[in-house]
């Protein structure tokens, strides 16, 4: 497919998160010219399920598009999507679901581990497909679809994910980029390939699944149904993408060895460019091809997990009692601004269930901050070890915002820390738009 590259060219990149998407859109400078979000719905058919309608999602991904579309000057160029990958959608024949998004957070393989994965050993599957995962994401899911829905699963003429079920749904083309892949677990990490004993252990057979191929390349133009669906042009193209962090990574600069990216959610990520793959698996890091295809390094994930939720408690039910819900992070950040370092003597493990603490709200804003920070800081001690070394981080997410939290990691980790913008994986994702089409090296304000 032809190149395209011109002065009035714009790009929309998508962040198919877990609970929310994020879009944005950008000029060929990168200047955002606009950001539209949407909430994802979560159901729980079952104790342990966790699913998601697909029309619904396609619907939102639709309605952030359309409303990217009308924010444009001219004519949007190319569109790519980072994700929170790891979810398993069956298609039949025409690409129609045959049933719900099972999500990465589903739990009902660990509840009922398939007979097909016993004896498999995590630290195998790792050096195999880059993650340790055997009782959740795909690789579980589907060989419980296998076991206890057999119908279903054997009349299935696509098995994939979400994300290329979108990327179909938007240009008739199956295709998933190999960092996406890593997540669904079927994929030789080191030869870009799908693992035949895999296939072969789920009764897969490799003309169901999507062609892998690089981040950053094209899939195909919109669909005619997608124009009628988006508002997009006809001439627009669909760009393959990557997993969220690595596209995160992309915009806020965190591209070789010695840097580290911090995304601060639900769980503390930390994202870590490294150019020995071998050395991340043993280190018990998920790892993910990143920039290697073009002679650049792999990257290492760690999480903190769930503090968020954690944090989350302590500012509702402790620090800012009583706010408005647009008025506690204010509080939260105001507050701990306040308080020395040490919080007092006030130390919170935020590995520990919550509780209320009697103590003033000074002191526990910034022993919260402190916790969070001490966590990270015990991770990266530990990856020393195994001679994971940074001289700089760049924070984003909610915490990055605070005129407080970005100094007082720096005080703990002893790193230079900075702040990247909102959005990050959105912004990677709008590059890899760009980079698609011929704008090598676009680089984002």
């Amino acid at each position: 497919m032809t190149k395209i590259k011109n002065k009035a060219s714009y790009f929309i990149g998508l962040d198919i998160g877990t609970s929310a998407l994020k879009g944005v859109l950008t000029d060929s400078r990168g200047t955002v010219l606009a950001e539209v979000g949407a909430e994802n719905h979560l159901l729980h058919p079952q104790e342990g399920w966790v699913e998601m309608d697909p029309e619904e999602h396609y619907r939102n991904v639709c309605q952030i598009l359309r409303k990217l579309a009308d924010a444009t000057p001219g004519e949007v160029t190319a569109v790519a999507m980072a994700a929170a990958s790891g979810n398993v959608l069956l298609s039949g024949p025409d690409g129609s679901p045959l049933g719900n998004i099972i999500s990465w957070m589903d739990s009902r393989a660990a509840q009922q581990p398939p007979a097909a994965l016993v004896g498999l050993d995590a630290g195998d599957v790792a050096q195999i497909v880059g993650w340790p995962c055997v009782t959740n994401f795909p690789l579980a899911q589907l060989a419980w679809l296998s076991e206890n829905q057999s119908e279903l699963f054997c009349s299935a003429a696509h098995i994939g994910m979400d994300t290329d079920w979108l990327l179909y749904r938007l240009t008739g083309e199956w295709k998933m980029d190999h960092s996406t892949a890593t997540t669904f677990h079927l994929q030789n990490q080191s030869t870009g390939t799908y693992y035949a004993p895999y296939l072969e252990k789920l009764g897969i057979a490799q003309e169901k699944l999507s062609a892998l191929i690089p981040s950053g390349e094209i899939v195909g133009r919109l669909s005619s149904q997608a124009v009628a669906d988006t508002g997009l042009s006809e001439r627009t193209v669909v760009v393959s993408g990557c997993f969220d962090h690595p596209a995160a990574a992309r915009a806020t600069g965190v591209l070789k060895p010695g840097e580290l990216m911090l995304s601060c959610g639900t769980s503390w990520v930390g994202f870590i460019p490294h150019s020995d793959r071998n050395a991340i698996v043993e280190a018990g890091l998920l790892c993910d091809p990143f920039l290697s295809d073009r002679d650049g390094p792999w990257a290492g994930m760690f999480s903190v997990p769930k503090i968020g939720r954690n944090i989350d408690w302590y500012v509702e039910n402790v620090i800012a009692l009583g706010e408005k819900v647009s008025e506690r992070m204010r509080a939260f950040d105001s507050m701990a601004a306040k308080a020395e370092p040490g919080a007092g003597g006030l130390h919170i493990d935020l590995r520990e269930k919550p509780k209320q603490i009697d103590a003033d709200r000074v002191n526990v804003s910034r022993a919260v901050m402190e916790g969070a920070a001490r966590l990270l800081n015990e991770r990266i001690l530990e990856l020393a070890e195994y001679g994971f070394c940074y001289s700089r981080a760049v924070m984003v997410g909610g915490p990055s915002r605070s005129p407080v939290w970005p100094g007082i990691v720096a005080e703990i980790t002893g790193l230079d820390v900075t702040a990247g913008d909102r959005s990050a994986g959105a912004r990677g994702a709008a590059m890899l738009a760009a980079e698609g089409v011929g704008f090598r090296g676009l680089m984002l304000e």
